[in-house]
């Protein structure tokens, strides 16, 4: 992966003031950290950041779900995510990104669920409406492997830990306009280490939780990255990482302040925590992922470091 030059790690939300992106470029041997900055405009940021040709090789990290369930791909005769993607802008798939508003609403062509909490909304009219067995059913291979808690399946919209919403609008503003202008889907379009070495941008997906255990800012089950407190805890040993890094002056100061104590300083450290596990991938210190299935790289796709 000599090739890549540049990291973008993205801490997305369907709420713009909670979509922040951290950098890290190569120089002399060392990744040149930058303090996170807020996306205010997803499509400049899009063009003018993620796609900019004099940006340099670019992989870059994205905290939603970039794949679909195997149980439902396979009921609506989905083989493979990159080319199906395209099939989006089809008729049969013309109401995939309107959230259901109700039970009677859900279909396999409509498949997230709900669009607002209210009394009465279960987990189990979603499963009996896509026809799988369980809500673990709609949770794809690298969800189910993910030790402790499991992310939230990409169907379901609802709750705190729910990715449903942020995936909406990261695959409809980022991911495919991003792989029409030529950025590469790992683990789709092939092997990290080919891809790095032919492809200008390479798009994959990333879990911040998974990242801060990877590289050792994992908090413990007291604690809560939404206390500043807290993130300095994680953020000192960060600063002990022997990973090879450079931190830029205000990500220095970030760093030695928890994040401060502005509402969205979870935002901005779930970024940098991600950058950080990208890191230490390219850098040969994590793997890039364990053996996949052909699904889960034709279909469900897979996490980064996972």
């Amino acid at each position: 992966m000599a090739k890549i030059d540049r990291l973008l790690h993205a801490d997305w939300s369907l709420s713009p003031s909670k979509r922040w992106y951290a950098e890290a470029r190569r120089m002399d041997g060392l990744w040149q950290i930058h303090d996170p900055v807020r996306i205010d405009n997803i499509h400049a940021w899009r063009d003018d950041v993620l796609l900019s040709p004099s940006r340099g090789a670019t992989l870059a990290g994205f905290d939603f779900p970039i794949g679909v369930p195997g149980q439902w791909a396979r009921q609506v005769e989905v083989t493979d995510f990159r080319s199906w993607l395209d099939a989006l802008e089809s008729p049969r798939w013309r109401d995939f990104f309107d959230t259901a508003g109700a039970c009677d609403d859900i279909s396999l062509t409509r498949p997230f669920y709900p669009r607002h909490a209210r009394k009465g909304v279960r987990q189990s009219d979603l499963t009996q409406a896509l026809n799988v067995e369980s809500f673990d059913a709609l949770r794809r291979e690298c969800e189910r492997e993910m030790p402790g808690r499991k992310p939230c399946p990409l169907f379901w919209t609802l709750g705190a830990n729910q990715v449903g919403k942020a995936a909406q609008t990261g695959w409809r503003d980022v991911i495919r306009p991003a792989v029409a202008q030529g950025a590469a889907l790992w683990p789709f379009d092939g092997d990290l280490t080919a891809l790095g070495q032919t492809r200008h941008c390479i798009l994959c997906e990333t879990w911040p939780t998974l990242a801060a255990r990877l590289v050792g800012a994992e908090l413990s089950a007291r604690q809560s990255k939404r206390r500043q407190a807290d993130r300095l805890d994680a953020c000192r040993r960060l600063m002990n990482s022997q990973l090879p890094v450079q931190w830029q002056t205000q990500a220095k100061a970030s760093l030695l302040s928890g994040f401060g104590e502005r509402a969205d300083g979870e935002d901005a450290f779930d970024a940098l925590l991600g950058i950080l596990m990208m890191v230490a991938v390219v850098e040969g210190q994590l793997p890039v992922s364990s053996t996949l299935s052909s699904e889960a790289r034709h279909i469900e796709g897979w996490i980064l470091g996972l």
